[in-house]
């Protein structure tokens, strides 16, 4: 950690102030060059090693907490610099947004380009990749960004916050949307009706019906805050169900997957424990937001498979310099310095591929409101290992469907926050200034926040 940055963490933890207000699909490599694998295991979150199961009650717990990992004169990370982050759900994996379905790395590039396309007045002090990203991660599209943050009690708030959407309409599309998936089940479609007609004839009429019962399901589940046994709502449920069943006989399964992913969504949108994770990020592994490398990983962004094909003959006796050339003579690669170049002219046509199976963090520009009062950075993202491909010491296979994983050893320490402490916590957070309207500083949100405080 810098002597800056634990200075300020030192100001955060002796007195406690208010916040500072000032503040692809397929994608293959194949080369001897030695690639880091990067695999290292994110520790298992259910450990009952003091490590990481350290929990949260109040903000002057946690504040103790990171005083003492932070005045610790034996620690193993001197040298490195400590960011937070912060999830409502404590069970949440540490990977960005873009690789939590496939759809969306497989869209990657286009998600990027239609979203310029669509507000392009939006991105017009963007001068990098990078400040795209940035930008799309504002407007909450999925990007291979993971935010993070140098002030404690950020990362806190949002390991306080719900971990879903747990209003009526929220619950209602969750259910909805989940008793949907079991009507698109191609196996369903194969069966008939009883009078021999076939289910995917009537479509339409199997979603109605799944996803009326997975609703209806679902609500009811939801409206016991406690989500224990709801026997006025089951028997509501199994009515319907019933009624249905003797009807279709030949769907009872369907139908009840039906219900049980409404009752199953109902139930995940509900409290969740929450945690906050304290990393330790050496200075190697630190960019900043002009870094060449940055611009490399960021730039894969607006590459799909068809743009890209990387490949590097096998030979025994090359210099490492000349086993860089080659691999960056392949037209894929060039297609990506084309990208690079538009942003760098003056980019060296190099491209390191240990860069790209990496993750590093960004220390972006704070170009808006929202990123100052955050103290905010981020985890950039690059290609993980092709797991469809043998692993070969000499022969590695990098895709755009993975991604890296952060090194276990970033991870310091893992805090849980339970979600009946939850409510208290932001209550101190707030007398701390570690509101909503100063988390998200734009006008609506204060006007959200003034109606709150005035019973509007």
């Amino acid at each position: 950690m810098s002597y800056q940055s634990y200075l300020s963490h030192r100001a955060v933890v002796a007195v406690l102030l208010p916040p500072f207000s000032h503040k692809i699909l397929s994608l293959s490599i194949f080369t001897r060059i030695p690639i880091p694998m990067n695999q290292d295991t994110i520790p298992d979150t259910s450990s009952t090693s003091s490590h990481y199961d350290n929990e949260i009650t109040s903000v002057v717990a946690f504040i103790n907490a990171i005083k003492e990992d932070i005045d610790d004169p034996f620690s193993e990370n001197r040298g490195t610099e400590v960011f937070y982050r912060g999830h409502a759900d404590e069970s949440w994996d540490l990977k960005p947004s873009i690789v939590r379905s496939d759809k969306g790395i497989k869209n990657e590039h286009l998600l990027f380009r239609d979203m310029v396309a669509h507000v392009p007045q939006d991105f017009s002090e963007c001068k990098s990749a990078l400040d795209y990203l940035v930008q799309m991660q504002h407007y909450g599209l999925p990007t291979r960004l993971l935010d993070v943050t140098t002030n404690p009690l950020v990362a806190l708030y949002f390991a306080c916050q719900p971990a879903g959407d747990t209003t009526v309409s929220g619950i209602v599309n969750a259910a909805f949307d989940a008793a949907c998936g079991i009507a698109f089940d191609a196996e369903a479609y194969a069966e008939n009706y009883p009078d021999g007609s076939s289910i995917s004839s009537d479509s339409d009429r199997l979603e109605a019906i799944l996803s009326s019962v997975g609703v209806l399901a679902g609500v009811l589940t939801a409206a016991n805050t406690k989500h224990e046994e709801n026997p006025i709502g089951d028997r509501m449920v199994s009515c319907i169900v019933a009624s249905l069943i003797k009807e279709f006989p030949d769907l009872a399964a369907e139908i009840q997957a039906g219900v049980d992913a409404g009752k199953k969504a109902a139930i995940e949108a509900g409290p969740k424990d929450g945690a906050v994770y304290l990393f330790s990020i050496p200075e190697d592994s630190q960019k900043h937001y002009d870094s060449d490398t940055v611009s490399v990983l960021a730039n894969l962004a607006k590459c799909d498979d068809s743009d890209i094909d990387f490949s590097t003959k096998r030979s025994s006796d090359e210099e490492e310099h000349n086993k860089l050339e080659e691999f960056n003579e392949q037209s894929g690669i060039q297609i990506l310095l084309h990208q690079i170049k538009e942003e760098k002219p003056y980019f060296s046509p190099l491209i390191d591929p240990h860069d790209l199976g990496s993750v590093f963090l960004v220390k972006a520009k704070y170009g808006n409101p929202r990123i100052t009062n955050q103290a905010g950075a981020f985890f950039l993202f690059g290609l993980g290992i092709d797991q469809d491909d043998p692993l070969d010491l000499e022969e590695q296979s990098l895709a755009k469907g993975g991604h890296v994983e952060i090194p276990s050893d970033w991870i310091r320490h893992k805090f849980i926050v339970p979600k009946d402490k939850k409510k208290k916590i932001l209550e101190e957070l707030a007398n701390l200034g570690i509101t909503e309207s100063y988390i998200y500083p734009e006008m609506e949100q204060y006007a959200k926040e003034l109606k709150k405080r005035y019973n509007l």
